[in-house]
């Protein structure tokens, strides 16, 4: 299974790679990237800047923002999850503890452990512990 994995990320990168490196040597030129809206002809902030660059960095910021979205629509379901874990780890404890009162009770016989009323019977008992 692992080896097949692999051979399919090689299948989709490798094809990729070479999309990706052919962009970049056909979109070496410069362009001048402003990062000022309000003052285009004289910006404050601008840099000179290979087109693939400006094209790459476009597309890393796109792959953030929409992980981002990703990881934040599925919070609701790591909720979920995290109060099942706690929910599973508290019945967990309780399986234990009864456990133990159960080895307990079965290692000292002589204790006085009061019986379950006969079937048929209405009469109901007060035991004090």
């Amino acid at each position: 299974m692992k080896i097949i994995k692999r051979f399919l990320q090689l299948i989709i990168l490798v094809p990729f790679a070479i999309i990706a490196i052919s962009l970049a040597v056909a979109n070496r030129h410069s362009v001048k990237l402003a990062l000022d809206p309000f003052s285009p002809e004289q910006p404050v902030l601008d840099f000179t800047v290979p087109l693939y660059v400006v094209i790459f960095g476009a597309l890393l910021i796109g792959i953030f923002i929409g992980g981002f979205m990703a990881w934040l629509k599925q919070g609701r379901h790591r909720k979920a999850a995290r109060e099942k874990r706690y929910e599973a780890q508290k019945w967990r404890n309780e399986a234990d503890r009864q456990q133990k009162r159960l080895e307990k009770v079965a290692a000292d016989p002589k204790r006085d452990v009061p019986a379950l009323p006969a079937a048929g019977s209405t009469a109901v008992t007060k035991v004090a512990m």
